[in-house]
């Protein structure tokens, strides 16, 4: 069972985040909107990645927070990339992936790289998360 498990792995979990980290003294951040809703901002700093909800997002009715983060007024503070956004990256196991990470010079372990390049859109959700410059 668990060699079944081990060899379903590869294609059940977007990408092997374990392997993926973050440049020392790097910052980034992204918006994560859906339609023309800002939700809220997912950033990277001091070695933390923190989610906040947006104003707008907090005084909008009848659109409920997401369920990683169920209070909307609370400031989210992990080490780890939250499952939410880091499966919005596809596994660099997938050929096409891979060539267009490295078409595009970037490193296939550079976490932030990785989610300003795929992870804008998924079919799976209809949040769309955009790097802000």
């Amino acid at each position: 069972m668990k060699d079944v498990i081990n060899k379903l792995s590869k294609y059940l979990i977007p990408s092997n985040t374990r392997s993926l980290k973050v440049e020392e003294h790097k910052t980034a951040s992204f918006n994560l909107t859906l339609d023309n809703l800002l939700v809220g901002t997912l950033k990277y700093e001091n070695k933390k990645w923190i989610f906040e909800y947006s104003e707008s997002f907090r005084e909008a009715k009848g659109i409920k927070p997401l369920t990683n983060f169920p209070d909307i007024q609370k400031k989210y503070i992990s080490e780890e990339l939250w499952p939410f956004f880091s499966a919005r990256i596809p596994s660099l196991s997938r050929s096409r992936v891979k060539k267009a990470a490295e078409k595009q010079g970037i490193d296939e372990n550079d976490l932030i790289s990785l989610l300003d390049r795929f992870g804008r859109k998924t079919i799976t959700n209809p949040f769309e998360l955009t790097a802000v410059q």
